[in-house]
């Protein structure tokens, strides 16, 4: 029998991490306490409104909080929105009728995993932020957090807001940074994971525009996306905040782990924002030792070839 999850999803929603809470509210193994949002891909008003609009068009009640409006240390990375100004395709997708709860984020986070302790997962498919707020005002409740599965660094491979540095954690390092020392078990999917055997190719977007309305939402709501990926000469889009729902909602999904201690780049230079993994059980000429305890489970090898096909079997249920 798969494991039952109880989650809380914190998005800087986008359309990737539309696919993400589809996945999830759709998966008979998982219930969604919240939905928290922070500012990310787009603002924090913004990635509210575009989850409720998510939710809404799945029909999926969700209550959705609004958290932090700029980063932990208020000092601000710009990035290009591959997703379009505001994160959704700007194909006028996003009218929500309902509104977020008044009660804010962080205190949500807090009061839930206060009232479950070790019951509760925390998907953070955007930056830290909202997280290491948490941990900032009651870090022994976070302590009690069962897991925290994030999409977020470059795996053991290579950056997209930087060379070295993936964009979720560029945005906001030293939030990141707190993320990762909490000390609670940790799953990360980087963008490593995400390949061309995970993506969504043109062809197969031309059909999901004639297919249900999810279908129809999910080809239009990346449609600067697709822009952006043609310039650059991919003729497809990809879902890397899916992937990391996937990980979670599909039992058999991931293949392999790897365990590790990390620590975050948030010194400014070129390396800001990269997360550096110390595989546990390896040793390194200059370091004998490795300081911090492995907790964290990088995830280096997905059923990739399946991904799409199970994202469109969502869709389609």
């Amino acid at each position: 029998m798969a494991e039952f999850h109880r989650i809380i999803i914190d998005t800087d929603t986008a359309g990737d991490d539309a696919a993400a809470l589809i996945i999830a509210a759709k998966n008979p193994n998982i219930e969604i306490l919240g939905v928290t949002v922070l500012a990310g891909n787009v603002s924090l008003e913004q990635g509210a409104k575009n989850a409720l609009a998510v939710l809404e068009l799945i029909d999926d009640p969700s209550p959705v909080y609004m958290g932090a409006s700029t980063t932990f240390s208020g000092e601000e990375k710009t990035c290009f929105s591959v997703f379009g100004a505001d994160g959704m395709g700007e194909a006028d997708l996003i009218h929500p009728r309902s509104k977020p709860q008044e009660k804010n984020a962080v205190d949500f986070i807090l009061e839930t995993v206060r009232a479950n302790p070790g019951e509760i997962e925390i998907v953070a498919l955007g930056p830290a932020t909202n997280l290491a707020l948490a941990i900032q005002r009651d870090r022994e409740t976070m302590l009690k957090v069962k897991r925290i599965w994030a999409m977020g660094s470059a795996g053991f491979g290579p950056g997209n807001a930087t060379p070295v540095a993936e964009f979720n954690v560029y945005k906001d390092a030293p939030a990141y940074k707190m993320m990762i020392e909490l000390g609670v078990p940790l799953t990360i999917l980087g963008l490593d994971m995400n390949n061309e055997f995970t993506w969504v190719y043109v062809e197969e977007l031309q059909e999901m525009r004639s297919g249900n309305k999810i279908q129809q939402f999910m080809a239009n709501c990346t449609r600067k996306l697709l822009e952006f990926k043609q310039r650059n000469g991919i003729p497809a889009v990809d879902f890397p905040d899916a992937l990391a729902m996937a990980c979670l909602a599909w039992p058999d999904f991931v293949e392999e782990t790897t365990l590790c201690s990390a620590s975050c780049i948030t010194e400014p230079g070129e390396t800001y924002g990269m997360l550096i993994f110390y595989k546990a059980g390896h040793t390194y000429d200059s370091m004998p030792t490795i300081v911090g305890k492995p907790n964290i489970s990088v995830v280096s090898k997905v059923k990739s070839s399946e991904f799409v096909k199970r994202m469109n079997a969502v869709f389609l249920s």
